[in-house]
């Protein structure tokens, strides 16, 4: 939403445009912003900019934009539509990054610019929690830090408001001085130098340089004292620097009084005053960035006292979005610690999307820090969270007072908790979206099942990253299938098919038939295709729409029975052809037989053609892999000079698209690249979008010479606390990794395992964490704060491959969907 209204003659003067069509009747009012058609709920009052990247080209999504309502927009080349209005300009990125300075400049309150490789988003949503009581505030939704997000960030800027939080966040060397120049940040906040976006810089001393630039005309920036590089470069700004760490020269000295699993007692030493505070920090990192908001709120004038109460209001950022879907009955949606009006925007786009249950229902808040227009602004998200779910109910006395209202409403959250019952929600899904301030995830207690303390945690945000930055690999035209075979590497099928329906995939694959009906019954209307189909199955996919790839004529022939006995006049194949891998497919020489068939039934449509390529992730084999893509060519250039056939092709996985974006072809298959491991290493910044988590449930101490576990096959050689987690190899950890075979972080450390893997537990010799406690979590893979751990590394151990463990991960874990 914009800050303020804006006509589109106004912006087209913003923006500098070069020309300005005006094809409507009368002067348009437009107070929201698109870039995405699948966002766009006020059509009329709406902007939409015509963004070009690497792979797709807004201008082509004009027509849906329209069909959505929308009329006015901001694109760089004419366009022929009367009824329309429109600013030319020269780059539309550029010229919503010249709009968003121009509307910068015209507010006077102070900005704060955050950056840092990690945290950028905890530290700004922290410290909006401690502030949003004394503060009128603008922050930047979620994670929009990019030259993108920056600008329609600074847009929201609005009357009435006084302070500004926004992220800014580079991956290579040039891109901070054009957020610079758009934030132009009063006070400024640096959180943490680590290895994130390394590979768009030749060193790490040019990465900090390029970060700091953030910070170049700020009046005071603010950081941590434990990064000594950090401070020197700081330093050289000449602006006023202010620290938080444990060293005396500190503004705010830190001592760790005590920790517990719940909570992390510290005191605070200013230059004239000590203060104690207590913090529910589950990490290093959280103790980080907690000490960052903390430094920030007291530089803005909040005092010690208001600051520790306000401290139990934070809670993790991944809050922000979790999809939980271990209930068979109750899918939840829990998006209850941030609320702004674009954020319950996109929470309510996740509801529309996410259909596993019979019915939508959403559970909103009060909105804070609307001013003057709390009531119009709550009152258009109600008719939009009506649009979408079945039942609304709210929470909030903005809510509560408004005469066209919601389905029930509650003044608070005791309210609401004292009136509902989990038979209402059986059979929905339910969306959980509120302010901090009405702690609205006391509710999930209510609708879950006992929970299991392992869980899985996905990434959805990163495969959506994943898969745009192995997109940027190919030739802009090129279409993806994405592989979410055995239950999406493990992460979990429909829930990961639907994150990538939303961010453009053409096409979805599966090994079996049941996995696609699965989708098809969970609401996913992407093409599906089945690798290896069974003669059983084919009515289910007919009945299913689903597209079998055929790899031999019996298949087909059976097929085309099962055919026969509907109504379909027409039916779409996928060809396999063998070209070297030895499984799947036909071979050259049974091309003949194959197009007397197909000249016998002219209703087959013939989707693709493709092959798989056996070793295209060994440099070793790639006179192999070359042999196979002219196997496959001249197998496809028969087909089609026989035929007239024109397919799709494809033949590349995620090495191969790696390797040889030349073999793209008209498609590539996207697979464990998606889910953030690369088969080859080409310095791509894949991330693994997975991180497997328990909790100690208790700790023994062992004398020395104290066998542990089943056979006694470890034995303690010295005083020893031992930890067990309730995880083992039922959940997917395999037993060889016992005895010390294997780590994994506990307190951001390193603890091997000790004994043999059990079916349902595991024991860490955790005597080098003298602080661990039981409740703490433990890390399998994945990151903690700060520390990553590879499954690659856990595959090693174990003496197989990434895509083991990942698939190995039991479905008695449960998993949990995170977007940050």
């Amino acid at each position: 939403m914009l800050g303020t209204p804006y006509t589109i003659q106004e912006i087209a003067e913003a923006t500098l445009a070069r020309d300005l069509f005006q094809g409507l009747p009368e002067r348009q009012s437009l107070r929201y912003i698109a870039y995405d058609t699948r966002r766009i709920s006020h059509g009329r009052e709406t902007v939409f900019v015509a963004l070009r990247t690497a792979n797709r080209d807004g201008h082509d999504f004009i027509p849906e934009a329209m069909a959505r309502g929308v009329r006015s927009f901001i694109v760089d080349r004419p366009l022929a539509i009367p009824e329309i209005q429109y600013a030319l300009v020269d780059d539309t990125l550029e010229a919503l990054q010249i709009w968003a300075l121009q509307h910068r400049q015209r507010f006077e309150y102070p900005v704060i610019g955050i950056t840092g490789s990690n945290g950028k988003t905890t530290v700004k949503e922290w410290l909006a929690t401690l502030l949003e009581a004394d503060f009128q505030l603008v922050k930047s939704p979620m994670s929009y830090n990019s030259q993108l997000g920056v600008a329609l960030s600074l847009l929201q800027m609005r009357p009435g408001a006084d302070l500004a939080l926004i992220e800014a966040g580079v991956s290579r060397q040039g891109e901070m001085a054009v957020l610079e120049e758009m934030i132009r940040p009063t006070l400024g906040i640096f959180t943490h130098l680590g290895p994130a976006h390394a590979e768009g810089f030749a060193s790490e001393a040019e990465k900090l340089h390029e970060k700091a630039g953030l910070f170049a005309r700020a009046g005071a920036v603010l950081a941590r004292s434990a990064q000594a590089e950090v401070l020197a470069e700081l330093k050289d700004l000449g602006i006023p620097l202010h620290t938080v760490g444990e060293h005396p020269g500190d503004q705010l000295q830190v001592r760790t009084l005590r920790t517990d699993p719940d909570s992390w007692y510290a005191e605070v030493q200013e230059p004239d005053r000590r203060w104690p505070f207590s913090f529910p920090a589950r990490s290093r990192a959280d103790r980080t960035n907690v000490l960052l908001a903390i430094l920030a709120a007291r530089h803005l004038g909040l005092s010690p006292e208001v600051i520790q109460s306000r401290l139990p209001l934070l809670y993790p950022v991944e809050m922000r979005s979790e999809l939980i879907t271990d209930n068979p009955e109750i899918t939840l949606i829990n998006d209850s610690y941030n609320c702004d009006p674009d954020s319950v925007r996109n929470a309510l786009n996740l509801l529309r999307h996410t259909k596993v249950q019979a019915r939508r229902i959403a559970i909103l808040t009060d909105i804070p820090h609307q001013g003057v227009q709390q009531v119009e602004v709550q009152q258009q998200l109600l008719d939009e969270a009506r649009a979408i779910a079945d039942e609304v109910i709210t929470v909030g006395p903005v809510f509560a007072g408004m005469n066209d209202g919601a389905d029930r409403s509650f003044e608070t959250t005791e309210a609401l908790l004292a009136a509902i019952r989990y038979e209402d929600f059986v059979d929905s899904t339910v969306l959980l979206k509120g302010a901090r301030a009405f702690a609205l995830e006391r509710v999930l207690p209510r609708l879950q099942r006992k929970l299991n303390a392992t869980h899985f945690a996905v990434n959805l945000r990163q495969l959506g990253e994943n898969f745009r930055l192995l997109k940027a690999q190919l030739p802009p035209q090129t279409r993806t299938m994405g592989m979410v075979k055995a239950l999406a590497y493990g992460s979990g099928t429909w829930e990961i098919a639907a994150e990538l329906a939303q961010t453009g995939v053409d096409y979805l694959a599966v090994a079996f038939a049941s996995e696609a009906i699965e989708l098809r019954e969970a609401g996913i209307e992407l093409p599906i295709m089945v690798m290896n189909p069974d003669p059983s199955s084919l009515e289910a996919l007919i009945q299913y729409d689903i597209e079998p790839e055929v790899s031999n004529l019996d298949l087909l022939r059976q097929y085309l029975r099962a055919i026969r006995l509907t109504d379909r006049t027409r039916y779409r194949i996928h060809l396999k052809i063998e070209t070297g891998m030895g499984r799947l497919g036909f071979r050259y020489e049974a091309l003949p037989e194959l197009v007397a068939f197909i000249r016998q039934h002219p209703d087959l449509e013939i989707v693709s053609v493709l092959t798989h390529l056996a070793a295209a992730d060994d440099p070793a084999e790639d006179a192999f892999s070359a042999t196979q893509v002219q196997r496959f060519e001249a197998a496809y250039a028969y087909l089609q000079a026989e035929l007239g056939l024109f397919a799709w092709r494809h033949v590349l996985n995620t090495a191969g698209i790696l390797r040889f974006p030349a073999w793209a072809f008209e498609m590539v298959r996207m697979g464990i690249g998606l889910y953030g491991l690369a088969p080859v290493d080409t310095g791509l910044d894949l991330q693994e979008i997975g991180s497997l988590r328990s909790l100690i449930t208790q700790i023994q101490t062992h004398p020395a010479g104290s066998g542990i576990g089943y056979g006694r096959a470890q034995v303690t050689t010295r005083k020893s606390r031992i930890a067990t987690l309730p995880i083992g190899y039922a959940d997917g950890i395999p037993r060889s990794v016992g005895e010390g075979k294997a780590h994994f972080l506990l307190r951001g450390q390193r603890v091997p395992t000790f004994g043999r893997i059990c079916m349902d537990m595991l024991m860490l010799d955790v005597t080098d964490v003298p602080e661990a406690q039981a409740g703490d979590e433990v890390v399998l893979f994945g990151w903690q704060g700060e520390t990553f751990l590879s499954v690659a590394e856990l595959a090693e151990a174990a003496g197989t491959i990434p895509y083991e463990i990942l698939v190995r991960i039991s479905p008695r874990v449960r998993r949990v969907y995170v977007r940050d």
